[in-house]
């Protein structure tokens, strides 16, 4: 084995990581002034809370075998979109959409790809609005663009989530009825969401 190319390909992922990590501050730095001018023209917060996150070497690594690539800086740049994530949690449906259009209309961010999976669950129950923003990381000479993955959801949705993500952590292969209850779930928590919608809607028509 050429230990000198292992230390340097290792090296060139360290520094790709360190991207990332410019990358997601930036991000948050962004998405904070966001919301506060949103909440400052509108006199309203529409968020409860917003996390973030650079996906652990672990996870990558679990990411790129399920996807059946090895580990590699080229693999880590084609395959894996999610290395800085995150999520936006919402108080409301409506929110969800106004804080997506907000971003998709900023021109802060180039939009890479976007999926609602509110209008379009995915197969488990899973409910979330995903966006893929490329983000513009300013070095020495160069500008290179890191992409990462936010997420925007109601407080319903996350709360599912988090439960589906322990529970399936449990399980090499989770039980088909499990499953079931999980998606049946998802459904209540999609139809609550929209009661609490129209419930926000009657409120403002009293401001």
């Amino acid at each position: 084995m050429d230990l000198s190319s292992e230390f340097n390909k290792d090296d060139k992922i360290s520094e790709f990581m360190l991207k990332n990590e410019f990358a997601k501050q930036l991000l948050e730095a962004q998405l904070s002034v966001l919301i506060k001018e949103f909440e400052y023209k509108n006199h309203y917060n529409p968020i409860e809370h917003v996390k973030s996150r650079i996906k652990s070497d672990e996870s990558i690594r679990d990411k790129l075998k399920r996807k059946g690539y090895e580990y590699s800086l080229e693999n880590l740049k084609s395959h894996v979109h999610d290395i800085v994530g995150i999520r936006i949690v919402c108080s409301f449906l409506s929110d969800v959409y106004e804080i997506v259009d907000l971003i998709k209309n900023s021109g802060q961010f180039e939009i890479v790809a976007e999926k609602d999976y509110i209008e379009t669950p995915k197969e488990t129950g899973y409910i979330s609005y995903h966006l893929i923003v490329n983000v513009p990381v300013y070095l020495n000479k160069d500008t290179e663009y890191i992409e990462a993955e936010i997420q925007v959801r109601t407080i319903a949705m996350d709360f599912w989530a988090s439960i589906d993500h322990k529970i399936h952590y449990k399980f090499l292969e989770t039980p088909k009825d499990v499953q079931n209850d999980l998606y049946a779930c998802s459904l209540a928590i999609k139809a609550l969401d929209n009661r609490m919608n129209q419930l926000n809607e009657i409120v403002h028509k009293y401001d």
